[in-house]
């Protein structure tokens, strides 16, 4: 199954990021009955799509976890935007610069932890939401 952050949760729900709790809930219900694997027998993506259903809601009513996602998913939006704008040559530059940096920061940086990315502070949060969850 997919990484949370790499998922589209408001996409999953048919809601746009600036939604109220309200609407999430509502949009949920709505999915839930329709995706949910008792109403679904013959369909082997009910039990999987019901399963980010409940993540997304998680994900998303709690706020410091959906602030989080809020923030990764707007920093993925603004890099696809301007990424979107280069030309092709610029383009091609742009990644082997980025390979390059990447291949040398990993080698400078093995065996150290660096400062915490914003996607590190979502998985936090999904694993702090797991673990209240267990209780």
């Amino acid at each position: 199954m997919a990484d949370i952050k790499d998922l589209d949760l408001y996409g999953l729900l048919e809601l746009t990021i600036d939604c109220s709790e309200q609407d999430i809930r509502s949009a949920y219900r709505k999915k839930a009955l329709k995706c949910h694997p008792d109403k679904n027998p013959d369909d082997e993506k009910a039990i999987e799509t019901f399963h980010l259903l409940s993540k997304a809601i998680e994900v998303l009513l709690d706020k410091s976890a959906r602030a989080a996602y809020d923030s990764v998913i707007r920093r993925k939006e603004e890099v696809k935007i301007r990424n979107s704008k280069l030309d092709a040559t610029r383009k091609k530059f742009k990644e082997d610069l980025e390979r390059r940096e990447k291949e040398a920061e990993n080698e400078r940086y093995k065996g150290y932890k660096v400062n915490k990315s914003e996607e590190e502070i979502l998985q936090q949060e999904i694993d702090r939401l797991r673990k209240e969850a267990l209780r």
